[in-house]
């Protein structure tokens, strides 16, 4: 289920992996559902075209974030109560709790990266004054969007953005504040020099799903590099991608060994962590890794809809494998629990 008119290629490719393993794939948006009747109307990948269907409402549904908007309120409550999602956005990890809930475990804590809320411009004096190079950046936000990196010189402060920097007076930031920040939700973090020899900043992303046994497998590791940019290593904006050995291997010399075990070791664990913070099943992860000048490393942010850009043909195989295990080991369990949750209900 997404909010695209017409199927994505991820659609395309897991449809016909879904066909060798007799599964039935039904393309929806939110609005096909009819919540009175339990009957959707979506598309099925048939004879290498996309054709309308009727049928009942699916028993799993591969849902996108983003369609958990407030103009499908009542479907997606309809949705909650008669089928099963791969998703919830409740009980979403915004990066400030994210951050929070890490520090409360010894085996994470070390990924924290210091990170406080902005409720008035005083705060980013403050952070500034303690950690010399802070960034700001939305609670919500994604791809990058609404990002800054502060520092101060002298009696000035320097402003970067994206693959700008300006550099502004006290007043100047205080007007910038007002007219960008002030009331939006807001963090602040320590900066963490994740750069290149080149100096462009970079991360590794860390991609997993759930397998044919249910459990989290990696999908993919890539380090994104945001060439030309001063801020963060968003390949939206700009900049490419690597692989992390050779990569590792060019910009930490005798340390990428340990950092790459390090790499592999967080990818098999934090994602058992975050859903365990998040109390909620999910069926994919993205998390974002920094690794700064001495080879430690913090952890950026989570995302439970992590772009397949980069692997498109892996995550759909993943994808279908998971599909495989719902089917035969948790929708029975899941359809006992409504009929009885309905029965209390009447």
């Amino acid at each position: 289920m997404r909010n695209f008119n017409n199927p994505p290629i991820m659609a395309k490719i897991t449809a016909m992996l879904c066909q060798s393993q007799d599964i039935d794939l039904i393309y929806l948006r939110p609005w096909d559902v009819d919540i009175h009747t339990n009957i959707v109307k979506g598309k099925m990948f048939i004879n290498n075209k996309w054709e309308v269907v009727n049928t009942k409402l699916p028993l799993l549904i591969d849902i996108a974030p983003y369609c958990f908007i407030s103009k499908h309120k009542e479907i997606i409550e309809h949705l909650r109560d008669n089928t099963v999602l791969t998703y919830d956005r409740k009980n979403s990890i915004d990066k400030e709790r994210l951050q929070r809930e890490l520090l409360k475990d010894k085996d994470f804590k070390h990924l924290v990266i210091p990170t406080c809320k902005i409720r008035e411009f005083s705060d980013i004096e403050y952070f500034l004054d303690k950690y010399s190079s802070i960034v700001m950046k939305p609670i919500g936000g994604e791809r990058g969007r609404g990002i800054y990196i502060l520092r101060k010189d002298a009696d000035t402060y320097i402003l970067g953005h994206q693959k700008e920097e300006q550099r502004l007076s006290r007043e100047e930031l205080l007007t910038h504040y007002k007219n960008y920040i002030e009331g939006k939700r807001y963090i602040l973090q320590k900066y963490i020099s994740s750069k290149t020899k080149d100096g462009y900043p970079f991360d590794c992303r860390i991609h997993v799903q759930k397998s044919r046994k249910g459990k989290w497998e990696v999908a993919r590791n890539f380090i994104r590099i945001g060439i030309g940019q001063k801020v963060i290593s968003n390949v939206n904006q700009g900049g490419g991608i690597s692989d992390p050995k050779p990569f590792l291997k060019a910009n930490f010399g005798e340390s990428w060994k340990d950092i790459n075990k390090r790499l592999n070791q967080l990818a098999t664990t934090l994602p058992y962590k975050l859903e365990e913070i998040k109390k909620t099943p999910v069926m994919a992860l993205g998390f974002d890794v920094a690794i700064d000048t001495q080879g430690d490393l913090y952890l950026f942010e989570s995302n439970g809809a992590p772009t397949t850009a980069p692997l498109i043909a892996q995550s759909a195989m993943l994808r279908t494998e998971y599909y495989m295990y719902m089917l035969e080991n948790e929708i029975d369990v899941f359809c006992k629990q409504k009929v009885e949750n309905n029965a209390k209900k009447s």
